[in-house]
């Protein structure tokens, strides 16, 4: 955890955004695998966090065994956060998300296929 350079900022449309800085110039920063931090109100009252990538890994074509992706923000539109720390649990969970782990599918059927979910009702 410690040797990542993250980065919290807000950007031009206002979401406040999470991500590994991969490189950085005078007048841009180059974000890697972003995130947007999501608070919402639950029905019991207590807040719930959640981070949602900004592009989804699995539409990036895999090179060198990695599906990164990066993005160039201009630092004249975004306000950078400084003088915090992120809580471990947010870093915990954006690393879950842009590293995630694959689990075999024990969800076998009787013809030896994986179980097929549906996202969607038909």
């Amino acid at each position: 955890m410690a040797d990542k350079n993250y980065i919290t900022f807000i950007d031009n449309s206002g979401r406040a955004l999470f991500a590994e800085k991969e490189s950085e110039t005078d007048t841009t920063i180059v974000t890697k695998n972003p995130v947007m931090i999501t608070v919402q109100q639950q029905q019991n009252g207590q807040m719930a966090v959640q981070l949602f990538p900004l592009f989804f890994q699995e539409f990036v074509v895999e090179q060198d065994g990695s599906r990164h992706n990066f993005f160039t923000y201009n630092k004249d539109s975004i306000a950078i956060g400084s003088g915090f720390q992120i809580e471990p649990r947010i870093i915990e969970q954006y690393d879950r998300i842009v590293n995630p782990q694959l689990v075999p599918n024990n969800n076998i059927d009787s013809g030896g296929e994986p179980e097929n979910i549906k996202l969607f009702d038909e």
